[in-house]
């Protein structure tokens, strides 16, 4: 009986949308029981996965417990020192990856021509706009910090060296991944999760997890005056907690409003580089 209840959640499982976030939504939809947990515990111990992601609260009548930690933004800031001490490409994942609030599976997605680059050029002292594949291959569009895109756009100069509209048309246009590993192939999600994971025993003797870094730009974004609703769109959120559902924002308003706040708020660390 409980093996055929098993398979009958796992039909249900989309790995493809594997995520904190998904895994938290697949248990509450279908009711957060034994057979459901069950499942999904065998799944992650299959897969080798069981200490990546937390297993949902079970219910308790009371209110749920968090399973997300608090990140201090000054970690975020030591954990963007150290990447950058490491490397230029290390520095420019974690930023890109902390400021979009994206998922790991997104950040190793992104293509050089998945930031609106000419839209940047025209006014660089404003965040630039990167388009998103989420879940679902839905697009959303996420904003990164004005210093992060003028270091890359300059390693790219320099790389390709742009300097006619005909090279930056080419360059903006590349369907080229912008993070491979070391044989040229698409970085894998893997290998962000590892890199944070390395990075954050070093600097503070636990591990965090790439969607704890979603959820502490969240929080900051939040504490810059961010309205809650435009971060919910921000994050690429399509299922809310049920007390949330009645918020919304068109995308636009979205990220028209943070795009304002950033850069009124605008934070330009002292980067060191070695």
């Amino acid at each position: 009986y409980k093996r055929q209840d098993y398979g009958r959640w796992a039909k249900q499982f989309e790995v493809e949308k594997l995520s904190q976030e998904y895994i938290n939504e697949f248990a509450l939809k279908h009711g957060n029981s034994s057979n459901v947990r069950g499942m999904l515990s065998n799944f992650l111990e299959f897969t080798g996965l069981k200490k990546e992601f937390d297993m949902p609260p079970r219910a308790t009548g009371r209110k749920a417990q968090k399973v997300i930690r608090d990140i201090p933004l000054k970690d975020i800031l030591s954990m963007r020192d150290f990447f950058y001490n490491k490397s230029f490409k290390r520095g420019i994942l974690f930023d890109i990856l902390y400021q979009g609030a994206l998922r790991r599976i997104e950040v190793t997605s992104i293509r050089i021509n998945s930031f609106r680059w000419l839209k940047w050029l025209k006014n660089p002292e404003m965040p630039c706009e990167l388009v998103i594949k989420g879940k679902g291959n839905k697009e959303r569009i996420v904003l990164i910090e004005p210093n992060t895109m003028e270091m890359l756009f300059k390693f790219y100069q320099r790389k390709y060296g742009i300097e006619t509209m005909k090279e930056l048309n080419g360059f903006v246009n590349s369907d080229a991944f912008l993070f491979i590993n070391q044989a040229g192939n698409k970085l894998s999600h893997k290998s962000v999760y590892r890199m944070i994971r390395h990075a954050s025993m070093k600097l503070f003797g636990r591990y965090l997890r790439t969607h704890e870094l979603r959820h502490a730009r969240a929080t900051e974004l939040e504490r810059r005056g961010v309205d809650i609703k435009d971060i919910k769109t921000y994050l690429g959120h399509n299922s809310i907690a049920t007390t949330e559902i009645y918020l919304h924002s068109s995308e636009k308003e979205s990220i028209g409003r943070i795009t304002d706040i950033l850069h009124e708020t605008r934070f330009d660390p002292d980067l060191r580089f070695h």
